[in-house]
């Protein structure tokens, strides 16, 4: 990859931007060094510190009000920024292949902040995939239109009709995640970027579930990148944060609606984010191979009535996925993320309950991307706002589980998957 030209960008942006000192260096090595020891001081940090000051000052009036109407670069309130946020920003920057990259106090702050910045708002119509996280369905159908913005909801994955849609609605912005929640769908990403393009959209990606371990939406020509960094990312369980990437002409208008909605995310959490960040080759590499041998173990349970795994041919998409994904994977054959779907045969609420309670190392918790395996039943869990009508219509039903695969032992992970079945 060339190295970046910086010249003449935004005074907020140039913080943020990606680490010029690693953006040609392989993907493991970006996440160990990226975003540390940005600024040179009198020494050096082996890590980045916690920065938990409210507020900044300097030497002089003249330098803070250089720095309030950014004719230079720094700091002044922490609601925009801090030293320790910065260090997280330039990381994901250099992951994502993105210019500049801010981070916020949740995946959906993430969402909505993109939203709000690629102009999503009164009489500008919002189209997203009807397969997406549950908060983001509600926000695009039940929130945005109190903001005057009305939305379409559709599958993405049927092009054709996609493509008559965009033409005939003439979107202001087109969001979809790569990999849909909960069902895994793969949407052809650079065909439909390409697209939205075409007639005039804004194209934001969610790229939680697939990670630029699988995809860089932004070198696919995505305009906003969103990520729950509280999930892959961070990979512990123990943060809550998101993040926005985009280029450097657009980050002074996400910039300033950072500061109006007031989503920042706090230096501790930054700080762990950062840290778990060190690991995320290593945590994906096992998590992926774990969840193809899961997803192959339970296609072949008698138990199970269908198995939603990109990685598997039987998906529908596989061959999309391997053909998007492929393009990252380098020397390395393709991958296909950590994240599967399944449903039980005959399965009705009580039953989905029973399987729950008797799994034993898996753990039924309502969210993913940690190291541990977590399972949710979407119905009951992340899509529970949905109506009936809704969830028959994505395809969730009683017996529809979501599981996040983690880096356990696989012989223990279908052991535990396989008792629990013969309970229920």
């Amino acid at each position: 990859m060339a190295k970046r030209d910086y010249t003449d960008e935004p005074k907020h942006a140039e913080n943020r931007r990606a680490d010029s000192r690693y953006v040609e260096s392989d993907l493991a090595t970006q996440c160990l060094h990226a975003g540390e020891r940005w600024e040179k001081q009198y020494f050096w940090t082996s890590s980045t510190p916690i920065h938990n000051s409210t507020t900044y000052f300097y030497d002089s009036a003249q330098e803070l009000d250089d720095r309030v109407y950014c004719r230079k670069p720094g700091y002044v309130y922490s609601r925009s920024g801090s030293p320790t946020n910065t260090a997280l920003e330039r990381a994901l920057s250099t992951l994502e292949g993105a210019e500049v990259t801010h981070v916020c106090a949740s995946g959906m702050a993430a969402s909505h902040l993109a939203l709000l910045t690629a102009g999503a708002g009164k009489d500008q119509l919002i189209l997203c995939s009807s397969d997406v996280y549950g908060s983001v369905y509600t926000m695009v159908e039940n929130i945005f239109p109190h903001l005057g913005a009305p939305s379409i909801l559709m599958d993405f994955t049927d092009l054709n009709k996609l493509e008559d849609t965009i033409k005939r609605e003439k979107p202001k912005v087109v969001y979809f995640e790569v990999v849909t929640n909960p069902m895994t769908k793969v949407i052809d990403a650079p065909a439909v970027i390409e697209m939205a393009h075409r007639y005039g959209a804004t194209v934001i990606v969610d790229n939680t579930f697939t990670t630029p371990y699988l995809l860089k939406p932004v070198e696919v020509g995505a305009d906003f990148v969103c990520h729950s960094v509280s999930k892959f990312l961070a990979g512990h369980g123990d943060v809550l944060a998101g993040s926005v990437s985009c280029y450097r002409k657009d980050f002074d208008k996400l910039h300033d609606m950072l500061i109006q909605v007031g989503c920042t995310l706090g230096p501790n959490e930054a700080w762990l984010a950062l840290r778990g960040l060190k690991t995320f080759t290593l945590r994906m590499e096992r998590q992926c191979a774990n969840a193809l041998k899961v997803a192959q173990f339970l296609e072949s349970h008698p138990l199970i009535e269908k198995v939603r795994y990109a990685g598997l041919p039987s998906h529908p998409q596989h061959e999309t996925a391997r053909r998007i994904f492929g393009a990252q994977s380098g020397d390395r054959p393709p991958q296909y993320g950590a994240m599967l779907n399944f449903d039980i045969a005959d399965c009705d609420k009580d039953k989905a309950f029973r399987f729950l309670d008797a799994l034993q190392l898996i753990l039924p918790a309502t969210t993913l991307g940690d190291i541990y395996s977590l399972i949710v039943n979407p119905a009951r869990t992340t899509h529970r706002q949905l109506s009936e009508e809704e969830l028959t219509a994505i395809g969730i039903g009683p017996g529809t589980f979501r599981m996040s695969v983690g880096i356990e032992n696989i012989e223990d992970l279908k052991e535990d998957l396989d008792q629990a079945l013969k309970v229920c």
